[in-house]
């Protein structure tokens, strides 16, 4: 074989493997990009819905600290009840890998639902109704920072072991 085209053919050879490094490269380049997108799009998501979560949570508090016991506070109470925590429930099931909030989040709705079976005069109902809010409020502000989940407060704690009491009195 002749040197022109042994030369030639190496000459071909190396621009079809710097072609293909090439190609490989650009597929390698889009394939990370694509998954970069696709966790920012879920953080996103994440962040979100968490916030939605939190501003309900937020307003139901406040709806909670208007109640002044007349019939019409307690139907716009009621009201609010009722959109605040289906909207809140709907953002948490938003929230990507979020079991563990999720049902620690379950847990405190649960004592917060609790708030008048109790025998509680209406100013005490207030009162477990705030605790419970704001218990929810530090486990959803923890997460949106990243931070681990804090452990009960010691009042909700104490709600919660008045809970188990009634349910095993009832």
């Amino acid at each position: 074989m002749q040197v022109e085209t042994l030369v030639g053919l190496m000459g071909l050879g190396g621009a079809a493997v710097g072609a293909g490094g090439a190609l490989m490269g650009g597929w390698l380049q889009h394939r990370l990009q694509t998954k970069a997108t696709r966790e920012q799009q879920r953080e996103e998501r994440r962040y979100v819905a968490g916030q939605t979560a939190l501003d309900m949570l937020i307003r139901l508090r406040l709806a909670a600290a208007n109640r002044v016991g007349s019939v019409e506070s307690e139907d716009a109470w009621t009201d609010a009840l009722v959109e605040h925590t289906t909207s809140y429930e709907a953002a948490l099931l938003l929230i990507p890998d979020g079991a563990v909030l999720r049902d620690r989040l379950h847990a405190i709705s649960r004592v917060l639902g609790h708030y008048e079976s109790l025998g509680q005069s209406h100013w005490e109902a207030n009162a477990w109704l705030d605790v419970t809010a704001l218990e929810a409020i530090g486990v959803l502000s923890a997460f949106l920072r990243q931070e681990a989940l804090p452990a009960p407060s010691a009042p909700f704690n104490e709600q919660q072991s008045m809970v188990e009491a009634h349910h095993r009195q009832g």
